[in-house]
């Protein structure tokens, strides 16, 4: 795989208490003992790792209750209140205590937030879940998040052996495997055909209109699916081979396949979507059928579960665009982890963003421009987007690896690292325009050839 520029500022959670960069994850003595009200600010200052280190001074001032800094929100255990500081008041009448929970940055938001931003997560648990024989499914779509404009998505399970019927799409689909195990089958517009199995942390990409069917194997198949449009829903997307079969006259579908009108009695009349095995298949080699032009040239699926990780600081990141994936011509994404404790650095890219978290929890900060920002929580089954150009950051502030997906509609992954332009800017500039010490700027320098 070729070389990235991409660093994550992640310490593992034993080395993240010697560091400034990251704000303590539990009350300060003081609170615990419930001598402060319940803002739940840590104590531990948020400075930048690479500018310097903790001094002996610092490790003892660290005791002492420094003021809001951006902190997320500690209740001690008690039920999220909308009140930091000396800002907001409890509630009075009873809240959904469980959002609040999941959303501690939403109740009792940071004093940085200002402005207004639209609500860019989005969890699949509120998705309307479609269960069938087979399997089930539950939609993401621009009705549900409506700044996904880029990309639809779900999440879709198929028994062992059930299949997703024959379809194409007016839009490109990309997917990762979640759980399990299964097989796509897939035929290009000059006759070539491709058929692969797959398994977790897999990938595979149809451009739009090819034509493909997908299959769980033994262990049954859970996957993450999208779609190159967020109006996915719109008329004329997603079209099916029996539903083609059932409305168009059945003497032009005889005629078509070469049999008798009385062998086609039993199309399906309505759109099954999942459909169970009637048999178990057997292996690749066994299920293949020969093209008499060949494979197609660029595999629609991608080993990403084979692909070595880019191992940083507490953190490792596997990224797939065209330049590895060469099937993958309009879409680009990367696999991340954020060790506890652990910020994947200030950063923007010049398309949108659109995430999935497949394990643990953290925070990002969205910032639009013109003074406006907003923090949002995320957890398992949480999706979003961050629009193209806001700055952002993703904060581990759990006890395990904050796992998430990024997908991007272009052809090649990138972003911007603001740590890295500072460093390639010069130093008198970045020491006027954020008021800081020239020295500071110079010390930065140290990250003219990395990103975190």
């Amino acid at each position: 795989m070729h070389k990235r520029k991409f660093l994550l500022l992640i310490p593992l959670l034993s080395a993240a208490w010697a560091s400034p960069v990251f704000s303590s994850l539990t009350p300060s003595t003081s609170q615990q003992q419930g001598n402060l009200p319940l803002t739940g600010f840590s104590t531990r200052s948020r400075q930048a790792r690479h500018f310097r280190l903790l001094t002996e001074e610092e490790v003892r001032l660290e005791k002492r209750n420094l003021p809001d800094e951006g902190q997320v929100t500690d209740f001690g255990g008690n039920k999220s209140q909308p009140v930091r500081g000396a800002l907001g008041a409890p509630f009075y009448h009873p809240s959904n205590s469980e959002i609040d929970k999941q959303n501690p940055d939403n109740v009792s938001p940071p004093t940085t937030d200002s402005g207004v931003i639209p609500n860019l997560k989005w969890s699949f648990s509120l998705s309307h879940t479609r269960l069938l024989k087979g399997g089930w499914v539950r939609e993401q779509t621009i009705t549900d998040l409506p700044v996904s404009k880029d990309f639809a998505a779900a999440e879709l399970t198929l028994a062992p052996y059930a299949y997703r019927e024959l379809h194409w799409h007016r839009v490109v689909e990309w997917a990762i495997v979640l759980a399990g195990n299964g097989r796509i089958a897939a035929v290009a517009s000059n006759g070539t055909n491709y058929i692969s199995d797959v398994g977790p942390g897999d990938l595979w990409y149809f451009p739009s209109s090819v034509p493909h069917s997908i299959q769980a194997l033994d262990e049954g198949l859970e996957f993450l699916v999208l779609f190159g449009d967020g109006n996915f829903d719109s008329q004329g997307t997603t079209f099916m081979a029996s539903d083609f079969a059932a409305h168009v006259p059945k003497e032009v579908l005889a005629h078509n396949l070469g049999v008798n009108v009385s062998e086609l009695n039993n199309i399906p009349q309505k759109d099954p979507y999942i459909i169970p095995a009637t048999k178990k298949p057997g292996s690749v080699d066994q299920e293949s059928v020969k093209s008499p032009v060949g494979t197609i040239p660029n595999p629609f699926v991608y080993k990403l579960s084979q692909q070595p990780a880019e191992k940083k600081k507490g953190g490792e990141v596997k990224i797939a665009d065209s330049t590895n994936f060469f099937a993958s011509k309009e879409v680009a994404s990367a696999l991340v982890s954020v060790q506890p404790g652990g910020l994947r650095e200030l950063h923007w890219h010049p398309s949108d963003e659109w995430f999935y978290v497949v394990s643990g929890k953290g925070r990002i900060t969205a910032f639009a421009g013109n003074s406006a920002s907003r923090t949002f929580d995320v957890g398992v089954g949480d999706s979003g987007v961050v629009p193209n150009s806001y700055g952002h950051y993703v904060e581990n502030y759990g006890t395990e690896p904050l796992v998430f997906i990024e997908v991007f509609k272009a052809p090649v992954f990138s972003d911007f690292s603001f740590t890295q332009w500072l460093a390639l800017t010069p130093h008198q500039i970045v020491a006027d325009t954020l008021n800081i010490s020239l020295s500071i700027a110079e010390v930065n320098q140290r990250f003219a050839t990395i990103k975190q």
